[in-house]
């Protein structure tokens, strides 16, 4: 069994504007009927919002039905997936896999720090951790980011709609625990 999470990663979004950033989807989120404005509970300590009349209109799948929720998270994340290979990080300018890049140190700098760089072993420019891209959609380093638990999938327009909102690029993650 076990269960599924997607999250939606604004990899653009700053430590400061993250949670004004974060209420202001959630209450586009409310003002469609996407979810509920209450949070009743919380999964992993985090505060839930439940799906709302309109939740299928956003799933590819709505007959499967349900959602345990949608949690906002603030502060500096690195958003997993587990479902994929272990893919490598790719480079955002040349896109070239970087297996060799030394980038388990670079995630644990990224995560203690909020600042941290990969040098591309191919086109040896120094970027960002947030810009890198895995081959598996393994991981997204971000200050806000949207969990949606044991839910279909999300319609791509969904996604995209979101990330217009929001004004930012994104990246989505999925796996299960």
């Amino acid at each position: 069994m076990g269960d599924y999470f997607q999250t939606i990663a604004d990899i653009d979004a700053t430590p400061e504007e993250a949670e004004a950033l974060g209420a202001r989807v959630a209450a586009w989120l409310v003002a469609e009927g996407i979810v509920r404005a209450e949070r009743t509970y919380e999964m992993f300590g985090k505060p839930v919002y439940s799906p709302g009349p309109r939740w299928d209109d956003v799933t590819e799948w709505p007959e499967e039905g349900g959602c345990d929720g949608l949690a906002v998270v603030t502060g500096r994340t690195v958003f997993w997936g587990s479902l994929g290979s272990d893919g490598s990080p790719v480079c955002p300018h040349c896109s070239a896999p970087a297996a060799t890049a030394p980038w388990p140190e670079a995630l644990d700098g990224w995560y203690a720090t909020g600042a941290a760089e990969l040098r591309c072993p191919a086109c040896d420019r120094r970027i960002p951790l947030p810009e890198w891209t895995w081959e598996d959609n393994r991981f997204a380093f971000a200050h806000l980011g949207f969990e949606i638990w044991n839910a279909a999938r999300l319609r791509p327009e969904f996604i995209a709609e979101l990330g217009r909102v929001l004004g930012h690029r994104i990246r989505t993650v999925a796996g299960k625990l």
